[in-house]
């Protein structure tokens, strides 16, 4: 049976949010569990999509933002410096520095869902209603935690997508 695990080191509330986004980080792990260096980096057969490597970047980028955002209410310079900009100058997602493999790219997002952890046990049910700035806007912690779960979600389809290009761009190539 699935079910979200409630923790006892936790309020009931962020234990549930903080299972989401720990659930999610599973699967994503599953999903790209087998791919190759090559795969990890490719972009589609017209070279114009995000590749799977830039997706777990940033992935990790907005989890960590999340993060001290949470912890301080700010994200502080070295985290900036550590995880590189969310965008490029065109806009776009950035290539990960030094084309890291698939391990090491887990394990950095790692890193940020144990950060959230460490979090997610100081955390009170009434601090899940602290507001926060997000995007020039305000969010509640709760919202933030939520949104890394779904954020998380959402770029699984986009690899799920490219995953079935490459493997349809194999066979068309094979032939």
């Amino acid at each position: 049976m699935r079910d979200l695990f409630i923790r006892k080191d936790m309020a009931p509330t962020v234990s549930l949010l903080y299972s989401a986004v720990e659930e999610n980080r599973l699967r994503l792990a599953s999903i790209v569990s087998r791919m190759t260096h090559r795969e990890l980096y490719d972009k589609g057969c017209c070279q114009t999509k995000n590749s799977t490597a830039q997706l777990l970047q940033h992935i990790a980028n907005v989890d960590i933002r999340w993060v001290w955002r949470i912890k301080e209410n700010r994200v502080p310079d070295h985290i900036e410096d550590i995880y590189g900009p969310m965008t490029d100058e065109s806009g776009r997602l950035p290539e990960p520095k030094n084309q890291p493999g698939l391990e090491e790219l887990l394990t950095r997002h790692q890193h940020v869902v144990n950060e959230l952890k460490s979090v997610c046990k100081t955390l009170t049910e009434n601090d899940l209603h602290q507001t926060l700035s997000y995007e020039g806007d305000k969010a509640t912690v709760r919202w933030g935690i939520w949104h890394m779960a779904d954020h998380n979600r959402y770029h699984q389809a986009h690899i799920e997508a490219l995953k079935k290009e490459w493997k349809q761009d194999i066979i068309k190539n094979a032939r």
